[in-house]
C-alpha cells in the first residue's frame, strides 16, 4: 500500500505521542508473537512506563508503519521520535548500552561476584527441583517496577551468571543491580507454599 499524507501524519502522531513508542503485535501484557514479547522484556527492565501501539488492530496502520520507518517487519520502536530498529537490533542495542544512552539512562555494570542474592535451604530445594525437570538455565529478573520473575530457558549469552546458594541464577545487568541484598524465602498461604522475593532496592527507590 502507498502512504498517503495523511496516514503518515497519523503514524507521526502515534510516534509523537510519548518519549518512547512501540509498534508491536498484541500488547505488553499479551503479546501475539515472540519477537514483540522479546521487545517488550528488554523495554521492561528499563521503563515502568511506555507506549505501544497494537499493529493487529489497525491494518493501515500495521502496513503504513513499514514504509514510514523503511523497515520490513514489526515491532519497530521508536525513541524521542527516532526509530530504532526492530527486536534483534533492540537487544543488540541493549547488550551494547546503546538503548540505556537513548533513553538517557546510566547503565551499572558490575561482576557476578559483586551481586549478592540471598536464598533458604527450602527454596533452594524447591528450585533446584524445578530445574532438574525442565533441564534448562535458571533465569532470575526484576523489571522498572520491581517485579520479580524466576523461569527457566536457555542462556542468551549476555547475562550474569550469579551463584546463590549452590545453584546459579542468569540475570540481565539491570536486573542484577535491582537485586542486590534480595532473598528468595518458601511463605504458607491458604492456597499452598509459594516463593517470596524480598527486594531491598524496591524499598530504597531503585
Amino acid at each position: 500500500m502507498s502512504l498517503t499524507p495523511e496516514l503518515e501524519s497519523r503514524i507521526q502522531d502515534i510516534v509523537d505521542s510519548a518519549p518512547t513508542v512501540l509498534f508491536m503485535k498484541g500488547s505488553p501484557a499479551a503479546p501475539q508473537c515472540g519477537f514483540s514479547a522479546q521487545v517488550v522484556q528488554v523495554l521492561n527492565r528499563l521503563l515502568p512506563d511506555y507506549e505501544t501501539f497494537d499493529v493487529l488492530s489497525d491494518g493501515e496502520v500495521r502496513e503504513g508503519v513499514k514504509e514510514f520507518s523503511d523497515w520490513p517487519t514489526i515491532p519497530q520502536l521508536y525513541i524521542g521520535g527516532e526509530f530504532m530498529g526492530g527486536c534483534d537490533i533492540v537487544k543488540e542495542l541493549y547488550d551494547s548500552g546503546e538503548l540505556h544512552d537513548a533513553l538517557g539512562m546510566e547503565r551499572v555494570d558490575l561482576s557476578a561476584d559483586e551481586v549478592e542474592i540471598a536464598i533458604s535451604a527450602e527454596a533452594e530445594q524447591i528450585l533446584r527441583n524445578a530445574q532438574q525437570q525442565q533441564g534448562a538455565e535458571l533465569h532470575f529478573g526484576i523489571d522498572a517496577k520491581f517485579q520479580p520473575f524466576l523461569g527457566f530457558g536457555a542462556a542468551a549469552g549476555s547475562e550474569l551468571r550469579v551463584p546463590v546458594g549452590g545453584l546459579f541464577f542468569l540475570l540481565d545487568r539491570d536486573s542484577a543491580r535491582r537485586a542486590q541484598g534480595a532473598s528468595i524465602t518458601v511463605v504458607d498461604t491458604e492456597h499452598g507454599q509459594r516463593l517470596d522475593v524480598d527486594i531491598p532496592a524496591a524499598r530504597a527507590g531503585g
